[in-house]
C-alpha cells in the first residue's frame, strides 16, 4: 500500500467516525445501537494511521519546518469547526451570546514556550514553535453566538496533538545533534514536557497519542517493531472496549502492507479534509436538529 491509500483509508475511517459521533450527539443514533459501535470502532483506524503517517512523513519531508507549519495551520483552521461538531449543545442551542477568554487556563502553555524558544536563538531552529504557542493561545477562547458555541476554551483538536508530537521529535533531533548547546536543547525539552501535561487534559488522545507518536519515531526504519509497539498502545488506550480494540488493531494490517511509496499526491486535500467535514457535519445536524 502507498502513501495515497494509507491517507484514503485513514480520512475514510474518519469520516464514518466523526458521522457516527455527530448522528449521536445530536439525537439520531442511540449510543447503544450496534450501528453507533461498529462506526465509533472502525473510526480507530483513522488516528493509528494519522500517526504512522506523520513519522514517515517526519522522516521524508525535504523541510521539516514547513512540515510543522502545516500542522499548527491546520490546528487553527480546524479549531471552529471541531467545536461546532462536537459540542452536544449546539444541536440544543439556547439564545445566550457569550465571548470569554480563560487566560488562567492558558498561560500555562505560552510561558514556557516563549521562554525557551527564546533563548533557542540559533538559526536552525524553527519559528513555527512560536505559533504553535500562539495556536495554544487560540485554545483559551470560548465563543457562543447565538446559542452556537463556535470556540470551546481548552478542548483541542486532534492537530493540536499532532502538532506537539512533531515539535517533540524535531526537539529529540535537535538534542542528539546539539553538540555545545545541549543547554538549550534541554531547555526545550523541557518546555515541551509541560506542554505536554496540559495537552493531556485538553487535546484529542492526548499524553497517549503523544506517546503513540514518539515510540513510532524511535522504531522507525523497524516495521515489525512499530507494529508490536501499535498493538500495545492499543491495548491501553482500548482495553475497555472490545469494539474499539478490536478496530484499532485492524489499522495494523494496511501498515504492515505499506511499500514505502508515496503513490498519488493529495497534500492539501488530505490536510483540508478534517476541517471542511467536520464544518460540514456539524452545520448539517445543527439545521436538521432544528
Amino acid at each position: 500500500m502507498s502513501v495515497f491509500v494509507l491517507k484514503l483509508l485513514a480520512i475514510g475511517t474518519m469520516f464514518i467516525d466523526h458521522l457516527t459521533y455527530v448522528s449521536a450527539l445530536s439525537g439520531f443514533l442511540s449510543p447503544s445501537a450496534a450501528w453507533y459501535r461498529l462506526g465509533r470502532a472502525v473510526g480507530r483506524i483513522a488516528f493509528i494511521i494519522f500517526t504512522f503517517l506523520l513519522v514517515n512523513g517526519f522522516e521524508k519531508t525535504s523541510d521539516r519546518k514547513k512540515y510543522l507549519a502545516r500542522q499548527i495551520l491546520y490546528a487553527l483552521v480546524s479549531q471552529l469547526p471541531f467545536t461546532l461538531a462536537f459540542t452536544g449543545g449546539n444541536y440544543r442551542p439556547s439564545d445566550v451570546t457569550l465571548v470569554a477568554y480563560d487566560a488562567a487556563a492558558v498561560w500555562p502553555l505560552l510561558l514556557p514556550l516563549a521562554v525557551s524558544f527564546f533563548a533557542l536563538s540559533d538559526k536552525r531552529f524553527d519559528k513555527s514553535f512560536f505559533i504553535l504557542a500562539a495556536a495554544f493561545a487560540l485554545s483559551g477562547l470560548r465563543l457562543t453566538l447565538g446559542g452556537i458555541t463556535l470556540f470551546m476554551d481548552g478542548h483541542m483538536n486532534v492537530f493540536y496533538t499532532l502538532a506537539v508530537s512533531l515539535a517533540l521529535m524535531m526537539a529529540l533531533e535537535y538534542a542528539r545533534s546539539a553538540g555545545r548547546s545541549w543547554p538549550k536543547a534541554l531547555l526545550c525539552l523541557a518546555a515541551l514536557g509541560v506542554e505536554l501535561y496540559f495537552l493531556q487534559r485538553n487535546a484529542d488522545y492526548g499524553l497517549l497519542g503523544v506517546a503513540m507518536v514518539i515510540g513510532l519515531y524511535f522504531l522507525r526504519g523497524r516495521r515489525a517493531a512499530q507494529i508490536v509497539y501499535a498493538a500495545l498502545w492499543c491495548v491501553a488506550e482500548y482495553h475497555a472496549s472490545t469494539y474499539y480494540l478490536i478496530g484499532a488493531w485492524a489499522a495494523l494490517v494496511p501498515i504492515a502492507l505499506y511499500n514505502g511509496k508515496l503513490g498519488r499526491k493529495m497534500r492539501t486535500a488530505f490536510y483540508a479534509f478534517y476541517p471542511v467535514h467536520l464544518g460540514l457535519l456539524g452545520i448539517i445536524f445543527i439545521l436538521l436538529s432544528k
